[in-house]
């Protein structure tokens, strides 16, 4: 795998180097590819910095890579990243992260930002990283990958990394766009995006809505059975989504505003329920508003303070006893309000940022009951607050050296307090090297579906109150430039989790209740190469081992590979035409049953356009190319070990952008 991983780079590096020798440097492409080598990210630590300064491993994905590999959701573009791994049971998706990885937690050790929003709920902590929660890729600028614990800056739930997704900013020519997909199984979606400019305003709003009627048979072999429809769910995959995106800015002010809406039949019978129930269904929806002021207070020091409301609402139903149909529901919903104020000041050489964060929730509301009875087994309405205060800085005590240190305290009204340092020492011995190393502990707070849920049929209440989990980091990277246009990295990690929150049996009643049980502690390499050539090649390959062991039980943890390799190259077929092409190897696995997941390789293709008559782009994506069958571990809610996923398909999108006036000339 390795070797042939190899030679597949070679290639493509030399295709790039005979590309560039047949092209002069006003190519096929844009010369911002080439700029991307010298990006600069926010999100490590909430201020502008090269990426080999940044305390910590970093990776940018942007918007042209998008485009060029296909990618439909955030979990398809983390996956195609070292050191990221996904599983998907039908109705969310979920994220691994350096060999941890829990079906039915949500991803809630990940957290993910929308422009430094947290996206995070406020009842499961989930982040969205699939169809769940639709998040237009059209409209991202880029996407910063943080790696390693993140509370030092941003608190709960950074315990593996942040993901900030930034957003395109209503910039450039006012216009019109408009895009259309179709795809396998009679999937459509449609997008439709105004840009407009008015003096000092600028505005961007945005709507998209889906609808994927899915696989219309799906065959489950535990319930091969003539009472259970010979194993058969019939249309039980459906997805209806929707979306609006509006951003507004004058002069420093920005004002931005997102919602989304997701209904997904579900066709795996979870938590007991009946199979091939066309009540199994749940409807997930997720909003925010955000104001933001931004001002330059001098040539050194910058400012900014935010405002900002959220809602969350989560709705999910099934069948039981098949003898005596009754339909159970049960809902989540939560309401919260904050503000942030943050300040960033160079000194020279050195630089210090510095924030206070609150955060009030009036209603964190979870109810369970039987539809059409008025039987409530569960009802609860609780309301939280969060206050905390952070500062980093960076010191150049030689002109070589950074040092970078820092930590938040975040305080809850639920539990108390929390602490979170980073310490980093980076050493730069040219401009086209780095070596870094991390110590960072992070933490997530425990939810309130952890912390206040029971039903009294499957669970309990905790016997004492949950504390935070937590993890203590320890990474080494090496960046170097081997070309201007090439650059690779070597990193290794040890981590630590302590605490972490389990469902355990009660031994004299059967139910289950959480408490704070969990060790784990995971260590690993990782390679990558990348490659942005000024010809318009991009690529990447990356390479990572690891082990994460379960520490009470002695042995490796549950949906855990030992290996991943990814790959990943695009280039110019003609003036305008592009190809783009993935290709994904996870090793063997075990799940929460110990059934052994088979390995898996899979290769994506995608063709597309440049602007066709300064308006329309086309492209066409197949997906799992090679129609492999392959399968995602369930989690210990489900009668399923293992789900098959999806054989060969298919994408078609094209997008229409129609510029109706031209960009107000800056004075």
């Amino acid at each position: 795998m390795r070797s042939a991983l190899a030679v597949v780079l070679l290639c493509v590096l030399w295709a790039a180097e005979c590309h560039a020798q047949a092209q002069s440097d006003q190519d096929l492409m844009s010369l911002k590819i080439e700029d991307l080598t010298q990006i600069k990210v926010y999100s490590a630590s909430r201020r502008l910095e090269d990426v080999q300064q940044a305390p910590a491993a970093v990776t940018v994905v942007t918007r042209e890579e998008i485009l060029r590999y296909g990618w439909r959701n955030l979990g398809e573009v983390l996956r195609s990243l070292r050191g990221f791994y996904t599983s998907y049971d039908r109705q969310n998706s979920y994220l691994g992260v350096r060999g941890f990885l829990r079906p039915g937690d949500y991803n809630s050790r990940i957290l993910v930002l929308m422009n430094g929003h947290r996206l995070n709920d406020n009842v499961y902590h989930s982040a969205p990283v699939g169809n769940e929660i639709p998040l237009e890729l059209d409209l991202i600028d880029h996407i910063e990958i943080v790696r390693g614990p993140g509370s030092s800056l941003f608190g709960t739930n950074a315990v593996f990394g942040v993901v900030n997704i930034i957003t395109r900013h209503p910039a450039g020519d006012s216009a019109i766009e408009a895009s259309g997909v179709v795809s396998s199984f009679m999937g459509r979606s449609g997008r439709i995006t105004a840009i407009d400019h008015y003096g000092k305003l600028s505005a961007l709003v945005s709507g998209t809505m889906s609808l994927d009627p899915g696989q219309s048979h799906l065959f489950f072999p535990e319930f091969a059975a003539p009472e259970t429809n010979n194993g058969i769910a019939e249309n039980m995959d459906g997805l209806h989504s929707d979306s609006v995106l509006g951003d507004v800015q004058v002069g420093d002010f920005r004002l931005q505003g997102w919602y989304g809406n997701t209904r997904k039949k579900f066709p795996t019978a979870s938590f007991g329920s009946i199979f091939n129930d066309p009540a199994g269904a749940y409807e997930n929806q997720r909003g925010y508003l955000d104001a933001r002021f931004h001002r330059k207070l001098s040539a050194d020091t910058g400012f900014d303070a935010r405002i900002f409301y959220d809602e969350f609402q989560y709705t999910v139903s099934a069948g039981f006893i098949p003898e005596d149909r009754v339909v159970m529901t049960a809902n989540a919903r939560a309401d919260w309000v904050g503000g942030e104020i943050n300040l960033d000041h160079q000194m020279g050489k050195h630089s210090l940022t510095f924030g206070v964060d609150y955060e009030y929730s009036p209603r964190i509301q979870q109810s369970t009951g039987v539809r059409g009875q008025g039987i409530n087994l569960y009802y609860s309405n609780n309301a939280s607050s969060l206050t905390a205060a952070y500062g980093e800085l960076g010191l150049r005590p030689f002109p070589k050296l950074t040092i970078n240190a820092g930590g938040r305290l975040d305080w809850f009204s639920t539990f108390g307090s929390a602490f979170s340092p980073r310490v980093a020492l980076i050493y730069s011995p040219s401009h086209k090297s780095s070596l870094k190393y991390i110590f960072g502990k992070a933490f997530r707070a425990p939810n309130a579906y952890e912390e206040y849920y029971f039903n009294h049929i499957t669970i309990e209440p905790a016997p004492r109150s949950l504390k935070p989990e937590e993890v203590l980091s320890h990474e080494f990277v090496v960046e170097h430039k081997l070309k201007p246009w090439l650059s690779a990295s070597v990193g290794g990690y040890y981590s630590q989790l302590k605490r972490l929150v389990d469902q355990v049996p009660d031994t004299a009643t059967g139910l289950t209740y959480f408490v704070n049980e969990g060790r784990v502690h995971a260590k690993g390499l990782e390679f990558e190469l990348d490659a942005k050539h000024k010809s318009g090649v991009l690529g990447r390959a990356s390479y990572e081992v690891s082990q994460t062991y379960n520490d009470q039980l002695n042995r490796r943890l549950e949906n855990s590979p030992r290996s991943q390799a990814k790959f990943t190259a695009s280039g110019p077929l003609s003036r305008h035409a592009l190809a783009g092409l993935e290709f994904l190897y996870v090793s063997a696995m075990q799940n929460y049953r110990g059934t052994r997941v088979s390995p898996f390789a899979l290769m994506n293709t995608t063709l597309s356009t440049r602007e066709l008559w300064r308006r329309w782009q086309l492209s066409a994506s197949c997906y799992n190319a090679l129609d492999r069958r392959w399968f995602s571990p369930m989690g210990p809610n489900d009668p399923e070990a293992m789900i098959q996923q999806d054989g060969r398909t298919f994408r078609f999108k094209v997008s229409y952008r129609w510029p109706f006036r031209d960009a107000p000339v800056q004075p």
